[in-house]
């Protein structure tokens, strides 16, 4: 039987979870080594920018969503994002901090908003490039359209954030 032991090392640059497992002698037989992402890095906030643009970038062309945001009431546009945020939370918590979030609230609270802030950058930054951003004449079609696509590449965006 072996037994194991288990440290939080940082190595090049990335906190990294370093189990070494023993023999009955005490002589270590071999290392696994699992990345502890409770960090948000520069990589991250690339990778999110990325997720955020594979799955937001083809509902910006879409006359649909165009459309839908139009009609949509601005109360159903809140409880969307309220919902993208909770599940988003929910998910960041599950892969990235479920037994880590003692002394990394903060870094959660980080990475959860910074998805969701990154997010709703890139889909404004892409529609503006597509001239369907009205920002100048209606903020509030904006804030509708915005959201809207946003929903589906928040979870695109945190999923890749995951990827190493």
């Amino acid at each position: 039987m072996t037994n194991f032991k288990t440290e939080i090392k940082r190595i090049n640059g990335y906190l990294k979870e370093v189990t070494t497992f023993l023999d009955s002698s005490g002589n270590p037989i071999g290392h696994v080594m699992n990345p502890i992402m409770t960090e948000l890095k520069p990589r991250d906030i690339y990778q999110i920018f990325i997720g955020a643009i594979i799955f937001g970038a083809p509902l910006c062309y879409t006359e649909e969503i165009w459309n839908l945001s139009q009609e949509l009431i601005i109360d159903k546009v809140h409880m969307l994002n309220g919902v993208g945020l909770f599940v988003l939370g929910l998910f960041v918590y599950t892969n990235f901090y479920r037994f880590k979030l003692k002394g990394n609230i903060i870094n959660f609270i980080k990475r959860t908003l910074g998805i969701f802030i990154i997010t709703l950058a890139t889909i404004s930054m892409f529609l503006f490039l597509i001239d369907k951003l009205p920002y100048e004449t209606d903020a509030i079609l904006c804030y509708k359209r915005v959201s809207l696509i946003s929903f589906p590449a928040l979870f695109s965006a945190a999923i890749s954030d995951m990827l190493r």
